[in-house]
């Protein structure tokens, strides 16, 4: 093992390195919250981003790749969640080492490199390396046996389940090699590594998976069918973490400089010191927890109640349980993310550029999760005292203990066994599955382009844009497909843009002497550009469809389009102005009939603030402010200060839309040539999406025009209504307002007066019990009637009095009892008895100690217990 690379820092450069030695380019890490993929809810391996290349998409003609990639895998086919920390290897968020080629070099050359970085540069020793092969890949087999010189019996092989990869039922996969390590006892290997369990392959962490190549050579159709692919690809992935753990000559991954920064901290602040066993699950849990929240937010995605949002709440509540279980109460992952930029800040720039609002995000999440966590073990608690004689927490109750307040089903599990309880682990999977089904019905539809399979294609060219000076071209069509009367459409060169960056898809038509097509819609998926649309004239047909087609986007929206982006930009450098340099986009929407913008920042801005950030975007569009572009490297234009939106996927080289002296970003959208063609601005609505984040909706030219027309028409109605000047319409309403409220004081005034004499009938003749007044009656009054009456009750009550009323309206019953201050003190407690006579009435009820009420249905029971009530009163007096 070579000393130069003991650092993850040195092995992650050192990998790069080696691959860029052999012709490789290097390709920055993709973010892992997907821009493009509608499939995914964040990037779970290495060759998310280069999925268009393999099929044949490849406009920047790349042949050899090397990257290290951000990953997060916990849901779906990869949830690895209840596995992280209690084991060495498993992460929810991870780097994925990799190389690719495309219809480059193949087995040979992949094989050679693996062997050569492995044994040569990185010195592993040979005899604790294994390689897996599929069963009928003897091609693969044989280069290993030639490259490496390892006997035969470690060149071992498996079936499709260990060794044939598939991205999914359909789509291109192939055979795979996986190269292991085995970090046990080398006396013991002869007997072990051919176990099924214990050995290679097996469910054991002796023999570690750490690096896998896929020799993508197929394309499996619905029927099952594989289909050689035109060009044979090379698909790596290497798990950073493990590497870093062998080279680093430590069993487990936490104990590798990736993660013993964070842990050495956690148990610093915590006082609990780190274990390798059991006891050290919190401090792994917390630690690989928050990498994965630190990347996702800082890439753009945020805590929420659905999607990846949810997920991503559902890792940090986990993380913030187990820091509870360190005897932390107040926020504390928050606290840890300046350790963790400074890991992997140099690798990653992005997590520390915006380490301080990744910190406030978390710290926001953690704060709310605190609380929650203190409501949960009160309804817990409410859960038990409910069971009565039955010993087990039912599966939808535990469910809903996960779903509300994010308390896993083993925290529920534990917190009942200290009870004598168990927890119905069957009925919670099935609620869980529920709710599965239901995110699976309410999924988007997607198009898929990783299949050739339903597509009828003519070429296989990459789409040329030509719409940021065209808005009309003629093309030809790469390929299509129908689905549902849906036409999803690739051309060959297209003046529509695709949906990117907040700004929405174009519209439009494609016409041909034979057929028209409304094009509803523009996507990109994958780094595919697809229109959507329908057939409006003629007939669909493969030689019609191959014609000459001349493409035009309905200019008229467009021109919308573009005032509202550029009027974004201006927005977020007023933003900045007013509120500070920490404001930054945290998304948007831009369409023809409005924008919407998110934004950074953590307090709901005044009406002062709303004016002074719209009327510095309507100076800069009356300025009629030169708008530019141009095309520079991607460090340039970062040194040159243009802003880039955190999570965007860019590209060696980028597009930088200037607005003369006052706005400078990296966007790929349309715009205007000068600010004053906006024409004017209006922010319609300022409003919270998320701890930590802002969103202000607006609207431009004639938009912002006719809403101003419109306020200008309520504030005239409202004018001639209250018959005074403009200046006067707020003091007017005021007026009204304070007359309401006080004929309102006055009605209630009244309301309690009628109460108290009707109160004086309810309060005669009281039975006497140790002391206590015992005041008891049956009646039928409208719901609204009797809780008026138990106002005045309540206000005419002396402190040694005790109120029971029955009161039948229509077929539904009410018990109330009323307590006064010294009865209480007496043990007397109003919530204690209206339980009880509440059962009597077969009904549910509660409340405080000395009002309460309960309902019930069955009005044959009501009168059972009223003739319990003298025994009960006289039982909690008399003990």
């Amino acid at each position: 093992m070579l000393e130069n690379f003991k650092t993850s820092a040195q092995i992650r450069e050192s990998f790069i390195r080696f691959f860029e030695s052999k012709g490789h380019t290097f390709v920055r890490s993709a973010p892992v919250v997907p821009q493009d993929d509608p499939t995914l809810m964040f990037t779970n391996a290495g060759m998310n981003q280069f999925k268009a290349i393999f099929l044949g998409d490849n406009p920047k003609g790349l042949k050899r790749v090397a990257n290290s990639q951000k990953c997060i895998r916990v849901s779906g086919k990869h949830n690895d969640l209840d596995e992280v920390g209690r084991d060495t290897y498993h992460h929810t968020f991870f780097e994925m080492l990799g190389n690719w080629s495309f219809g480059d070099y193949y087995k040979e050359e992949a094989i050679t490199w693996a062997w050569e970085l492995l044994t040569k540069v990185w010195c592993l020793d040979q005899k604790r390396l294994f390689v897996t092969v599929y069963k009928d890949d003897d091609e693969a087999a044989k280069i290993w046996s030639r490259v490496s010189g390892l006997p035969e019996s470690r060149i071992m092989r498996f079936d499709e389940k260990s060794n044939f990869w598939e991205m999914g039922d359909t789509g291109p996969c192939g055979p795979c090699s996986e190269i292991h390590y085995d970090r046990g006892d080398i006396s013991t290997q002869e007997a072990t590594y051919a176990d099924p369990i214990l050995g290679v392959n097996g469910a054991n962490d002796r023999y570690i998976e750490i690096w896998n190549n896929v020799f993508m050579q197929y394309e499996r159709i619905s029927t099952g069918e594989l289909v050689p692919l035109k060009a044979k690809n090379v698909d790596t992935g290497m798990g950073f973490e493990r590497v870093c753990a062998i080279l680093q000559g430590v069993r487990s991954n936490y104990d590798t400089d990736v993660f013993s920064p964070i842990i050495q901290k956690i148990a610093e602040w915590s006082g609990v010191p780190y274990d390798q066993g059991p006891d050290g699950v919190p401090h792994r849990v917390i630690a690989d927890h928050l990498r994965s929240v630190s990347f996702a937010i800082a890439d753009g995605a945020l805590p929420s109640n659905d999607g990846r949002g949810y997920v991503l709440r559902r890792i940090l509540r986990r993380a913030s349980r187990f820091a509870r279980l360190l005897g932390q109460t107040e926020p504390f992952l928050c606290r840890l993310v300046p350790v963790l930029t400074e890991t992997m800040g140099q690798a990653f720039p992005e997590i520390k550029e915006r380490g301080e609002f990744v910190a406030e995000v978390i710290r926001a999440e953690e704060d709310r999760f605190i609380r929650t966590l203190d409501a949960g073990l009160d309804r817990f608690d409410k859960m038990v005292n409910e069971l009565g004689n039955t010993k087990t927490i039912s599966g939808d109750k535990v469910f809903i203990l996960y779903d509300t307040y994010g308390f896993p089903p083993d925290l529920t599990r534990i917190l009942a066994e200290e009870k004598g309880l168990a927890i119905d682990e069957p009925g919670f999977e099935k609620a869980m599955e529920e709710q599965k089904k239901r995110a699976r019905a309410a999924q988007k539809e997607t198009v898929n382009t990783m299949a050739s399979e339903g597509w009828v294609a003519f070429s296989d060219v990459s789409t040329r844009f030509v719409g940021y000076d065209l808005a009309s071209c003629e093309t030809k069509i790469a390929r299509y497909r129908e689905d549902k009367g849906i036409l999803s459409i690739v051309l060959e060169t297209t003046p529509f843009y695709a949906e990117m960056g907040g700004q929405v898809g174009d519209q439009g038509v494609l016409i041909s002497k034979d057929i028209e097509i409304n094009i509803f819609d523009t996507i990109k998926v994958n780094d595919t550009v697809i229109h959507r649309g329908k057939l409006a004239k003629g007939v669909l047909s493969e030689s019609v469809m191959n014609g000459i087609f001349t493409a035009n986007v309905n200019n008229e929206l467009r021109v919308h389009l573009r005032r509202n982006h550029t009027a974004t930009h201006l927005l977020q450098a007023s933003l900045r102005e007013v509120l500070g340099d920490h404001v930054m986009q945290q998304g948007s929407r831009v369409a023809s009939d409005g924008l919407r913008f998110d934004f950074s920042h953590f307090n709901a801005l005044t009406p002062e603030q709303c004016v002074q950030v719209e009327n510095r975007v309507n100076q800069k569009i009356m300025e009629c402010l030169p708008v530019s572009t141009k095309v520079m490297k991607f460090e340039d234009a970062q040194a040159s200060g243009a802003t880039a939106l955190f999570g965007e996927k860019y590209e060696e080289d980028v597009r930088v839309v200037n607005v003369a002296h006052f706005s400078k970003e990296l966007c790929g959208g349309l715009h205007v040539s000068n600010s004053g063609e906006i024409g004017s601005f209006k922010i319609i609505s300022e409003s919270s999406v998320s701890a930590g984040v802002r969103r202000i909706e607006a609207v431009t030219g004639m938009k912002s025009i006719e809403l101003m027309r419109e306020d200008s028409s309520i504030l005239t109605s409202l004018r001639d209504k209250l018959r005074c000047k403009n200046e006067m319409i707020l003091d007017r309403i005021e007026a009204v307002f304070e007359n309401a409220k006080e004929l309102e004081r006055s009605l209630q005034a009244v309301n309690l007066e009628l109460s108290m004499a009707a109160a004086q009938d309810v309060l005669q003749k009281p039975m006497v019990i140790e002391n206590v007044s015992l005041y008891v009656s049956e009646l039928k009054l409208a719901e609204d009637k009797f809780k008026n009456l138990l106002d005045g009750v309540q206000a005419k009550l002396d402190s040694d009095s005790v109120a029971i009323l029955f009161n039948k309206a229509g077929e539904s019953g009410s018990i109330a009892v009323i307590v006064g201050k010294n009865a209480q003190q007496k043990g007397l407690k109003a919530g204690d008895l209206v339980k009880t006579l509440a059962e009597l009435a077969g009904g549910k009820g509660g409340g405080r100690p000395d009002r309460a009420q309960a309902g019930t249905r069955e009005l044959d029971k009501m009168n059972a217990a009223a003739l319990a009530v003298v025994d009960l009163v006289k039982g909690k007096l008399i003990k």
